[in-house]
């Protein structure tokens, strides 16, 4: 499945694949393999989640990307993380077409690039500091696309949209 993600804001993480599958050499100066992709936070238009927002995503990029920017992107995982002990899921993605992610293929492979649940909830803080984040569990793709597919019926009802 490919989405199309808005993206909001960038930082930098510590995500990157432990044995160099990404082709990177760990001892190049600014090598992503020591200092980590970026993550960007988004959404994805045309979809609406319980709380009334769009779809949001963190997404692993190779360089970061400009607020406003939208990237072709694929799920790779559902995040379910507590904002302020409130249910706040997201989306981790990668670009859709991208050679250095294409072993990203779901949870098992994201904690081999060191995005476990505690890494997710720093970064989660990184780019949102004002609130206090948690990590409780992490699925797989399939889940990713079931929970994109309720938020797309869901904006669809509500905009009269329905297909």
């Amino acid at each position: 499945m490919e989405i199309m993600v808005m993206v909001a804001a960038t930082v930098g993480s510590p995500f990157a694949p432990h044995d160099g599958s990404d082709g990177h050499d760990l001892a190049a100066a600014g090598s992503t393999r020591v200092t980590g992709y970026p993550v960007g936070a988004g959404r994805i238009d045309g979809t609406l989640t319980e709380d009334g927002e769009p779809t949001a995503v963190l997404l692993l990029m190779e360089e970061p990307a400009l607020p406003g920017r939208t990237v072709r992107a694929r799920p790779v995982a559902l995040v379910h993380a507590l904002r302020d002990g409130r249910p706040c899921p997201k989306l981790v993605c990668v670009p859709a077409h991208d050679a250095n992610f294409a072993a990203l293929t779901g949870v098992r492979a994201l904690r081999a690039w060191h995005a476990d649940e505690g890494t997710l909830a720093t970064v989660l803080h990184r780019l949102d500091p004002a609130h206090h984040w948690r990590v409780e569990e992490c699925e797989d793709p399939a889940a990713a696309e079931e929970f994109l597919t309720q938020a797309r019926q869901a904006y669809a009802r509500l905009t009269g949209c329905l297909e």
